[in-house]
């Protein structure tokens, strides 16, 4: 019974990094960046909204109505994050390092999970889709001057 637990916990915990990440995603999206940077991040968006709503299904699979409370019901009070990291590289080395947590997460799920079930074919999935889009933005943001990118101005 306490497997089950770990496992219901962990998805609430990845579903509530997405709900975060769908947020720092959608800041990003409003900076100047690259044009190659904004389709990363728009596809960083949409993976947060996908996965997130199967995690949403997996844990709605496992959960005790009883002691298990709906997500739907985690909200957060902020939900931009222009002002906590108002320097573009801080935000976006901020999704990189969240993208990290994620996959950590995951990793820490796997072994709850049938590994010839559905759920566990989807997160393998899902964090190879997180690991290349981690790697990507990596290498984009390691790819701008010194750094840093506040020194160019891009035109979407």
């Amino acid at each position: 019974m306490s497997d089950v637990r770990n496992m219901v916990k962990c998805m609430a915990r990845i579903w509530r990094m997405y709900k975060r990440q769908e947020s720092l995603f959608r800041s990003a999206m409003g900076l100047d960046v690259p044009s190659r940077l904004r389709r990363i991040c728009s596809n960083g968006y949409m993976m947060s909204l996908l996965f997130k709503k199967d995690v949403g299904s997996m844990y709605e699979s496992v959960k005790s109505v009883l002691d298990d409370g709906e997500l739907a019901s985690i909200t957060r009070s902020v939900d931009d994050f222009e002002d906590q990291l108002a320097d573009r590289y801080e935000l976006l080395s901020e999704i990189a390092s969240h993208q990290q947590v994620i996959l950590r997460e995951y990793q820490a799920l796997l072994p709850h999970l049938d590994h010839d079930s559905d759920a566990a074919r989807a997160c393998s999935e899902h964090i190879d889709k997180l690991s290349f889009l981690e790697s990507s933005l990596m290498k984009e943001v390691n790819s701008l001057p010194d750094g840093r990118e506040e020194d160019f101005s891009y035109v979407a």
